[in-house]
C-alpha cells in the first residue's frame, strides 16, 4: 500500500471535517429567514436594508413576505413566522406583545426609530413665516380664515386616516382644542388622496392645516412646521382614545414605540443576527430623506435600500462586526 493510500482515510476525514467547519461558518438557520415585507414605504425600505445585510453579511438566505402590524405579529406570536418584523408600531398590538413576550415566543429587539414614531398636526412653513404668531394648536383658532375651501365659513382640518387607530385620538384633540367652532373636520379618504392634497396646496403656496406622522417621504421632501400641543398625560388623554367619548381634552399625542420584533426561535438560532437586529435604528429624518429620495426616484423598495447602504455607511456599519460589514460593501460594488 502506497503512503498516498495510506493517507486517503486520513483526507477524507480531514475533508469531512473541513465542510463541518465551513457549514458551522455559515448561516446557523436551515432555510430561509422570513422577513415581514409591510405594505408602507418605510417598513419595506427597512425590510430590504435587512434582507441584504442578513443575505450578503451572514450568509444566510431570506424570504420577503407581505405583512401588516397586527397580523404579522400575531401568526409571529402563534406560529413562530415570519421571523423578523423590521417596523411594528407597538401602541397598536401593546396586549398582543406582551403576552407573546411573557410566552417567549418573539422579543422586542430594539428601537428602530430612535424617536420613535410621531403623529402631529402641521403648517406649511410659509405660513409660520407669514404668520409669525402661529406656533401652537391653539393659535390656529384666531387664523381659520385661512384655511376656508370654497363653499365652506369655515377652514379645513384634514384629519387622520379612516380605520387608523389614531383616527379616534385626533378626532378627540380637534374637539377638545375647540377647533370644531372655527374649523371643519375632513377627511382626505385615503393615505394617496392625503398625500395629494398636502402637495397640490404646498406648490401652490397655499395655507394647509393637516395630520400626519413621522418618518414619511412627505415631510422629507417638503417644509412643514409641527405645532405645538399640550403635552400628553396617559391619565388626563384616556378619553381622547375611546371612540365615544363624552370629554375630550385638549392633551397631546403619545410617542409610539416602534420596534424591530424577533421570533423567539431566531435569537436562539442565530445569535449574531439577534444581535445586529438589537442594534438597527434609524433617525426620523434620515427615514424622511430616505423616503422622499424614494419617491423622487420612482425606486422600488430594494433600490431604496441600496441606496441606503452605498450612501449611509456611517450609520448602519456601526449596527455589524467589520467582518460582515465588509462582505455587504463588497456585494454593493
Amino acid at each position: 500500500m502506497s503512503t498516498f493510500t495510506k493517507l486517503l482515510p486520513l483526507l477524507g476525514t480531514g475533508l469531512l471535517s473541513l465542510a463541518a467547519f465551513s457549514a458551522q461558518a455559515g448561516c446557523p438557520v436551515k432555510g430561509a429567514i422570513q422577513i415581514a415585507d409591510m405594505s408602507w414605504a418605510s417598513a419595506s425600505a427597512i425590510a430590504h436594508i435587512e434582507s441584504t445585510i442578513i443575505e450578503k453579511g451572514y450568509d444566510c438566505k431570506t424570504e420577503l413576505i407581505p405583512g401588516e402590524t397586527v397580523t404579522t405579529a400575531t401568526t409571529m406570536i402563534k406560529k413562530g413566522r415570519p421571523d423578523i418584523a423590521p417596523e411594528v408600531w407597538s401602541s397598536n398590538i401593546a396586549e398582543q406583545l406582551a403576552q407573546g413576550e411573557k410566552s417567549g415566543a418573539v422579543n422586542v429587539a430594539g428601537k428602530v426609530f430612535a424617536s420613535g414614531g410621531i403623529d402631529a398636526w402641521w403648517v406649511p412653513r410659509y405660513v409660520v413665516e407669514q404668520y409669525p404668531d402661529i406656533k401652537s394648536v391653539k393659535d390656529l383658532a384666531r387664523h381659520s380664515e385661512l384655511f376656508k375651501v370654497p363653499g365652506s365659513d369655515k377652514g379645513r382640518f384634514y384629519n387622520s386616516l379612516p380605520g387608523w387607530s389614531n383616527e379616534t385620538r385626533s378626532t378627540n384633540l380637534f374637539h377638545g382644542y375647540g377647533l370644531n367652532e372655527h374649523y371643519e373636520l375632513f377627511s382626505a379618504g385615503s393615505g394617496a388622496a392625503l398625500d395629494s392634497a398636502i402637495v397640490s396646496n404646498y406648490k401652490r403656496k397655499i395655507p394647509i392645516f393637516f395630520y400626519y406622522w413621522a418618518p414619511s417621504a412627505i415631510l422629507g421632501k417638503y417644509d412643514m412646521v409641527k405645532l405645538e400641543m399640550n403635552d400628553y398625560d396617559p391619565a388626563n388623554d384616556a378619553c381622547n382614545a375611546e371612540a365615544n367619548c363624552q370629554t375630550p381634552i385638549a392633551g397631546g399625542y403619545p410617542v409610539v414605540a416602534v420596534n424591530t420584533l424577533v421570533t423567539g426561535k431566531l435569537k436562539q438560532q442565530a445569535p449574531a443576527i439577534y444581535e445586529f437586529l438589537t442594534k438597527v435604528s434609524f433617525a426620523n429624518d434620515t427615514v424622511n430623506k430616505l423616503l422622499a429620495w424614494g419617491e423622487d426616484n420612482k425606486a422600488e423598495p430594494k433600490e431604496v435600500a441600496e441606496h441606503f447602504l452605498k450612501n449611509n455607511q456611517d450609520i448602519w456599519k456601526t449596527w455589524v462586526a467589520k467582518d460582515v460589514a465588509d462582505k455587504v460593501i463588497a456585494s454593493l460594488k
